[in-house]
């Protein structure tokens, strides 16, 4: 989405003047009177069709989605409010910050400053009723399992059926979302296994995670950063069918601490490979390896088998 940041540092360097765009519109109901009043109350601006960043959004969905979900309308935040335009602030300010923090500050070579911050566009779902406030004052209470940490999760922009599906519907009679697309400050990100109960950076070194460095799934900004490295932008309505899928709920084994299941394999492997697995869990534990490369490093010295003998019996005892 080149065009939308180059299309963003000019409305910023411009202190965000009033928008030519009309306001004819938003996706609070079909009547075109309260779809005004929507947009007026939340400080949106309803791009139309024609418009470049319009166009370039609804192409991405569209090739996300396809035909399964109608696309409503398409908003630009507007940043008219003191507290809006105070986050706009923060986040340039950030933006420039975290550019020097890797060295990017004044004579530090070539380079735009979003490639030097790296700054990405990233989805997340919210609820109506806690839209304005968002605008307004920020993220207060990420919605989501906590499975990667304290944190805001928001699924990169060619994730967008993703993030649909890890969403629900805000009212189960009309499927309506509201999905937030966001600029990210991710700065320098770390690995951020499954299961951590992590908060905030891990070093000063880094600014954010992801659960994956070569392709995530997941911009993780944890609570301490989510209303300085996020920048709600645009606001996207959709419709969903009411049989739109979601994700399939993963099996899961019992979960269990790393050193609990090396205790288990003690009774049954050599003490030449547990020293090996609690070598393998120290790496993990000291992010020179991934969680999954260190689960697969231990199945390949266990077998299956035992692996899954000794997760079943304990999951058992936790259960009991």
């Amino acid at each position: 989405m080149d065009y939308l940041r180059t299309e963003f540092q000019a409305n910023t360097d411009s202190e965000q003047e009033e928008s030519t765009i009309s306001e004819s519109g938003s996706c609070d109901s079909y009547d075109k009177g309260k779809r005004l009043s929507f947009a007026d109350e939340h400080g949106l601006i309803e791009l139309l069709e024609g418009d470049k960043a319009y166009d370039l959004i609804y192409r991405n969905c569209k090739s996300g989605l396809g035909d399964q979900c109608e696309l409503l309308s398409i908003l630009r935040n507007g940043f008219r409010s003191v507290g809006s335009r105070a986050k706009l602030k923060a986040f340039q300010v950030f933006q420039e910050a975290v550019e020097m923090k890797h060295g990017g500050g004044a004579g530090g070579g070539g380079g735009s400053r979003s490639s030097k911050a790296k700054v990405k566009y990233g989805w997340c779902s919210v609820a109506k009723r806690d839209l304005k406030s968002i605008l307004e004052y920020g993220f207060s209470d990420p919605r989501n399992d906590g499975s990667y940490g304290r944190g805001l999760y928001l699924s990169p922009d060619n994730s967008l059926l993703q993030c649909l599906k890890d969403s629900s519907p805000e009212s189960s009679e009309d499927g309506m979302r509201f999905l937030l697309l966001s600029r990210v400050l991710l700065g320098k990100s770390e690995i951020v296994p499954k299961g951590s109960t992590q908060s905030c950076p891990s070093s000063p070194e880094f600014d954010t995670g992801v659960d994956d460095l070569a392709s995530p799934s997941k911009y993780i900004i944890w609570t301490t950063h989510m209303n300085t490295h996020v920048l709600p932008e645009f606001l996207v309505c959709i419709k969903t069918p009411f049989n739109f899928p979601r994700s399939p709920k993963r099996l899961r084994s019992p979960w269990m601490a790393f050193p609990v299941l090396i205790k288990a394999l003690s009774k049954f492997l050599p003490p030449p490979q547990i020293i090996i697995i609690q070598k393998h869990y120290k790496d993990q534990q000291n992010r020179r390896i991934s969680r999954s490369q260190l689960i697969q490093r231990v199945r390949g010295i266990t077998g299956d088998r035992l692996l899954l003998h000794i997760i079943k019996a304990l999951g058992h005892k936790v259960q009991e």
